[in-house]
């Protein structure tokens, strides 16, 4: 059927009354959607995504950067051509001896091979470490001295000094590809290395570099101490709940406190999404990562303000005559609606170019953490303002007596009207061709039965000269 014009809910051609909705409903603003009428269905969504968003959190926990939980990180560009998997690179830091980390390879044009690991100690703090406890001693007892490329640590005092047990305690994890030579003369121990031993950073420099065919100046090296990474932790959750506190305050005076409470729930609902993103692709959450969360909550939240400010403007008009809150409330998310989903798809559109071309073809791996953040919480910003903080206020709103009476109002209104349908022949303004209008009413009185009015008297002594 084709559409007629009008203005009047219910007649033909009205999208989401009798027909689907098209695309040109979208852009010229008539859509009809039903949201509110589908509220339980969005507080079991909202239910299963902060739930199973939790769940998901505590099965398997964010993949932190270094930023927050301190150690060392090297990065290098594998040569092109050359074949890598995240299975080899494992064999070569298990080989360094190092236990704690983990390895990454980047896909995309410009492939990455990405290490991080706890803090790793100095390499002659470790054997001094490892020789004051086989001897008994503390660590600032042992002494070293280096002659050329040769070390020797040195340690007096010792009560029945065991060599056995310094040498079991001089590892090939302790002392890498040096040499050690163990000496006990009475009460004092010396071990002389063959060259001085490298730096735990330096290997894995080496040994990556040999394997992705670069050079070893090429392998950037990245460290930070667990105090800054914990500074860092704290300033972040500092920064959430200033927002929080600034999001109440502003939208309390603004709109209403019911409307800064339905915001906010939708912004943490919009937090749990995002990291239980990030939990389940295990992206490294660094940073740019805390940037990123703090642009897409002012993202939802200025979604969030245009939706409730159509539903202010709104509510100044409603009247206990036809209309309840819940309409109103619908009839504004129907008038925002394209406004949201053009603001998120031209923001999105950027997000995606990040994230696929900067990250994926060109290989800027230090994009895809703040590119991903972004992607999903611009998405769920959007998702939240219509289908939680809105249906969340309606059912707030409501429980208040006058627009619980409002609706106990339409609803016996609607008990005592009977129905009754009228078929009405329209013509479409499209085509010219009459179409048949089925109308629901309310039912007039009874029909009046007349007797036959007889003819008048010039009508039959005309019908009589005839």
């Amino acid at each position: 059927m084709s559409a007629l014009s009008s203005d009047f809910e219910g007649l033909p051609g009205t999208a989401g009354v009798d027909r689907k909705h098209r695309p040109s409903d979208f852009f010229h603003e008539r859509t009809n959607f039903k949201f509110i009428q589908h509220t339980r269905t969005y507080i079991i969504m909202f239910l299963v995504v902060v739930l199973g968003g939790l769940a998901l959190l505590a099965l398997k926990p964010l993949n932190l950067g270094i930023d927050f939980r301190g150690g060392v990180s090297w990065q290098v560009n594998i040569a092109k051509g050359t074949p890598a998997s995240a299975a080899e690179i494992r064999k070569i830091i298990d080989k360094i001896g190092i236990t704690d980390y983990k390895a990454t390879i980047s896909t995309g044009n410009r492939r990455t091979i990405r290490v991080q690991a706890q803090l790793v100690d100095d390499p002659i703090k470790a054997i001094r470490s490892a020789i004051a406890k086989a001897t008994g001693k503390v660590t600032n007892d042992v002494s070293n001295t280096q002659v050329g490329v040769k070390n020797t640590f040195t340690v007096t005092k010792v009560s029945n000094p065991n060599k056995a047990a310094v040498v079991a305690a001089l590892t090939p994890k302790v002392l890498g590809t040096a040499k050690a030579t163990v000496t006990v003369n009475k009460t004092d121990v010396t071990v002389n290395l063959d060259q001085a031993p490298k730096s735990v950073r330096e290997r894995v420099s080496k040994d990556l570099a040999t394997y992705a065919h670069a050079n070893a100046n090429d392998v950037s090296i990245s460290t930070v101490g667990p105090t800054w990474g914990n500074e860092v932790s704290k300033k972040a959750l500092i920064a959430l709940l200033v927002f929080f506190f600034v999001l109440a305050v502003y939208l309390s005076l603004r709109f209403e406190f019911k409307m800064a409470v339905a915001a906010i729930v939708a912004v943490v609902h919009d937090i749990i999404f995002t990291v239980a993103v990030y939990s389940l692709t295990q992206f490294t959450v660094s940073p740019a990562t805390v940037t990123a969360f703090l642009t897409i909550l002012g993202f939802s939240l200025y979604d969030t303000v245009v939706v409730f400010d159509k539903i202010k403007e709104n509510e100044r008009s409603l009247t206990t005559v036809r209309s309840t809150y819940s309409d109103m409330a619908n009839r504004s998310l129907n008038e925002v609606l394209m406004r949201s989903l053009s603001t998120s798809f031209v923001a999105l559109m950027p997000v995606i170019s990040l994230l696929v071309i900067g990250s994926g073809i060109m290989g800027a791996t230090a994009l895809e953490d703040f590119a991903l953040a972004l992607l999903a919480g611009l998405f769920v910003g959007t998702y939240s303002s219509v289908f939680v903080a809105a249906p969340l206020l309606v059912l707030w709103k409501e429980r208040d007596p006058k627009y619980r009476a409002m609706r106990e109002r339409k609803e016996a209104r609607d008990k005592v009207n009977t129905k009754t349908t009228v078929k009405l022949s329209v013509i479409d303004s499209q085509t010219g061709d009459n179409v048949d209008w089925d109308t629901t009413g309310v039912a007039g009185p009874p029909a009046v039965m007349r007797a036959p009015v007889a003819p008048k008297p010039r009508q039959q002594r005309g019908n009589k000269r005839k």
